[in-house]
């Protein structure tokens, strides 16, 4: 309402990759063959996270992640998921391999989540994933997130790069970010390339 809706400053990723305003990113778009979503509807949440909760694709993600690696002394990773249910069967599979994870949702409490975000960025706790759901997609920061996953379909590009950016931030333990984004046959398209365009 200040510019009359008139764009004053507008700064695009793109833009802040060559301004060194952010963190430089390594993209992998890993085609998800465990999860058949073809012909689903997305809009029919409990059903996707339902195909989404499989062990195939846990053991899956674990695989990928583990030889994609990392920048930094200890991983520090956000991942995302589609649904509460989704996010919970996540950390808890996650622990079970002993990763030591924790699930978000908006359901939990500023509290809650303060001390989910400490946790994750101190050197001295061995937490080390925070899987999400509905929150953290922006109004975030957390500088040291050297991992991001991204565990549901998303076909708008707006979300993918808020995603994308819970890990630009430049930290001085790393160098780069990892993002590995698990494509399912429900999309063939990668949305990298729009969202950086």
């Amino acid at each position: 309402e200040l510019f009359n809706n008139n764009i004053a400053l507008e700064m695009r990723l793109r833009d802040s990759l060559r301004e060194d305003l952010v963190l430089p990113f390594h993209y992998f778009g890993i085609s998800d063959v465990t999860t058949d979503l073809e012909g689903i509807d997305l809009s029919k949440i409990d059903e996707v996270a339902q195909r989404l909760s499989i062990k195939n694709r846990v053991d899956f993600v674990i695989e990928k992640m583990e030889y994609y690696g990392y920048s930094g002394k200890k991983r520090k990773c956000l991942a995302f998921c589609v649904s509460k249910a989704h996010s919970e069967y996540m950390a808890n599979e996650f622990n079970a391999f002993g990763y030591t994870s924790l699930s978000l949702s908006g359901e939990s409490s500023d509290n809650v989540r303060k001390d989910a975000i400490k946790r994750l960025e101190s050197p001295n706790d061995a937490l080390e994933f925070i899987f999400t759901v509905d929150i953290f997609n922006e109004g975030v920061d957390i500088p040291g997130v050297n991992l991001v996953l991204m565990l549901r379909p998303t076909q708008s590009p707006i979300i993918f790069t808020q995603q994308l950016g819970r890990g630009l931030r430049k930290h001085y333990e790393k160098e780069f970010l990892t993002v590995l984004d698990f494509i399912g046959n429900h999309n063939k398209s990668f949305l990298i390339p729009i969202a950086l365009s």
